[in-house]
């Protein structure tokens, strides 16, 4: 698995902090005092935050899920800021059980694979550490993560027709999004891994849709993955005749046919998910005035 964007890679926020700033020019002795009045606590501080950071770091060394944690619980609280912890909770652990789909797909078909890791605004990813062998693992592995975050997004569909907590409506929206964008099939995203599997020329409509989303939405990460994606595909159209890919990627033709059949059922089942969780939201919406 390529270093991805699912969804959602999606939803995009920035945060700055504030510093103030003191004004006058004092004595030179004065300047010397509050400099060491400064410096103390500071030098205590680094001090304290050593004892305890010295343990933890230890402990993510011989942690089998360390890093991912960490990096999970950062971008835990930086999407807090922006959107609330609960949301933000939901938000990163649907990400987690997408990138586990990618994981658990890998190690299906043979493939050692990293843990997830997190990075805020950007998604998560796992690195590869053996490349597929051939398109048909590719097209695997790229299918597991949008089948299984897909379930978990109607998971949280469930759970708001038992509950009628708008927050899983929302949630479930927002999943049904952020894997529906990963199936865009062009480049390093989901839908251009299984499409290998189909027909490399799909990835000619996907930059085509992937393009109007860029400018309709105007996201920046959107531009950066098409721009990545059109110079992945400038790459393997270039070298589609050399024999060793042509080798990658012919298969069977009746894999092909369940892959296409497997894309084509998660689109409609996400798309559907996605316009009638949305629809519902906008009704809620109207009935409060919002």
């Amino acid at each position: 698995m390529e270093n991805k964007d699912n969804g959602y890679n999606d939803i995009q926020r920035d945060s700055y902090t504030d510093y103030g700033s003191f004004e006058g020019s004092p004595p030179e002795n004065k300047k010397k005092n509050s400099f060491f009045k400064l410096l103390a606590p500071l030098l205590v501080l680094l001090a304290f935050m050593g004892k305890v950071l010295k343990p933890l770091l230890v402990l993510l060394k011989f942690s089998k899920f360390g890093w991912t944690f960490v990096s999970m619980f950062i971008t835990v609280i930086v999407y807090s800021l922006f959107f609330g912890w609960k949301f933000a909770l939901g938000f990163v652990i649907l990400l987690l059980i997408h990138e586990n789909g990618h994981l658990i797909a890998a190690r299906k078909v043979g493939l050692p694979v990293s843990k997830p890791i997190f990075i805020p605004f950007m998604g998560a990813f796992i690195s590869m550490k053996e490349m597929p062998k051939n398109a048909k693992q590719e097209a695997i592995i790229g299918l597991g993560g949008p089948l299984l975050g897909g379930l978990a997004s109607l998971a949280c569909f469930v759970i708001y027709d038992a509950l009628k907590e708008p927050y899983w409506l929302a949630l479930g929206y927002t999943g049904c999004f952020l894997n529906l964008f990963n199936l865009v099939p062009l480049g390093f995203l989901d839908g251009g891994r299984i499409v290998t599997a189909i027909s490399l020329w799909l990835w000619i409509p996907g930059a085509v849709l992937l393009g109007v989303l860029a400018f309709k939405i105007g996201n920046p990460i959107i531009f950066l993955v098409l721009i990545l994606g059109l110079f992945e595909g400038y790459k393997v159209f270039k070298n589609r005749r050399n024999p060793e890919a042509m080798t990658y990627y012919t298969l069977e033709s009746s894999f092909k046919l369940r892959m296409g059949l497997a894309y084509l059922a998660l689109l409609a089942v996400l798309g559907a998910g996605m316009g009638i969780s949305l629809e519902m939201l906008e009704g809620m919406r109207s009935d409060f005035n919002i």
